[in-house]
């Protein structure tokens, strides 16, 4: 995982996550296979966090540079797959996740930095799930 910051989009697969938002060729079904099993590798974790980070900037509550990957989130990160994302946080910090694994590897400090923003992001998108009217932000796609 090319990684230059404790950002949540500080690293290559976060980045290569927003490039298929934005060219409209993220695949929900294909991510939720990658995190189907066992292990999950660097790339399905590090686009879920990407993704929960887009579905806050799409709901007007994170503010990124990455404008044409949060108008397609309107499009794509409804209520619904805000959630699933959710759903899927405590895999992508849990065992058997190499993106964990690799900022257990990097310093005590990075990995503190790292999770308290993940962590910050989670429950930032769950408190707008709960404040949200169902469907809120919406459309459709894969």
């Amino acid at each position: 995982m090319g990684t230059w910051s404790t950002d949540v989009l500080g690293n290559d697969a976060a980045l290569d996550t927003l490039g298929a938002l934005t060219d409209r060729e993220l695949s929900f079904t294909d991510l939720a296979d990658e995190l189907r099993g066992g292990y999950i590798e660097s790339d399905a974790g590090a686009a879920v966090l990407a993704l929960v980070e887009v579905a806050l900037a799409a709901r007007g509550l994170r503010d990124l540079p990455h404008t044409e990957a949060v108008e397609a989130a309107r499009d794509l990160l409804d209520d619904e797959r805000a959630a699933w994302l959710l759903d899927q946080t405590d895999q992508v910090l849990g065992a058997g996740s190499e993106v964990y694994e690799l900022w257990q590897e990097a310093s005590e400090q990075s990995l503190s930095e790292w999770l308290g923003k993940v962590e910050a992001s989670i429950e930032d998108l769950r408190q707008a799930l709960s404040a949200a009217p169902a469907g809120a932000v919406g459309g459709s796609g894969d």
